[in-house]
């Protein structure tokens, strides 16, 4: 049986009904056999919620549009735990080692600073995306997703640790 967890860039098109992306992610998930799981992390919720908040108005519908598309589609919800705790150190502490952090005194706190040295390319990831990459990871799921996320999966690829991306969206 094999589980899904889909970033947030996949969520988003079940929220609008015009989008394009949507039919192609609802296909996809109809044509899954009917063993399968899809897994949305908390980490996603929390970047829609940011959406929610930052409307004027609406803020109660968007949040119940977010419930009811997770609802409606069967998907199951991830908390983090202890375990995707130790995951996300494990991770976090190999992309340090890859992105200059080990002197933390003078290094940016959060990934989104991070450079490699010696050419200084960035990490192009936030904190986000290394918690749901530690989500995939704890559990062995496919991590179905629109970013490439290329400069974290390099780094945990040469620390031996692997992630199974796949973009449903991609034709």
């Amino acid at each position: 049986m094999e589980v899904y967890l889909l970033d947030t860039n996949h969520l988003i098109p079940f929220l609008r009904e015009k989008d394009t992306n949507r039919a192609v992610l609802l296909a996809k998930l109809s044509a899954l056999p009917p063993e399968s799981h899809v897994c949305v992390a908390t980490a996603s919720l929390a970047e829609l919620e940011v959406g929610c908040a930052s409307k004027a108005t609406g803020r109660v519908e968007a949040q119940a549009e977010i419930r009811s598309v997770i609802t409606a589609n069967r998907f199951d919800v991830l908390s983090f735990t202890q375990h995707t705790a130790a995951e996300y150190g494990a991770i976090k502490a190999v992309l340090m080692r890859q992105y200059n952090r080990a002197d933390r005194a003078k290094a940016a706190k959060w990934p989104e600073g991070w450079t490699k040295p010696p050419h200084g390319e960035r990490l192009g990831a936030d904190e986000l995306d290394v918690i749901i990459v530690s989500h995939a990871i704890e559990r062995n799921m496919v991590l179905v997703t629109t970013d490439g996320m290329d400069r974290i999966m390099d780094a945990l690829k040469a620390a031996g640790i692997h992630v199974r991306p796949e973009n449903w969206l991609d034709s």
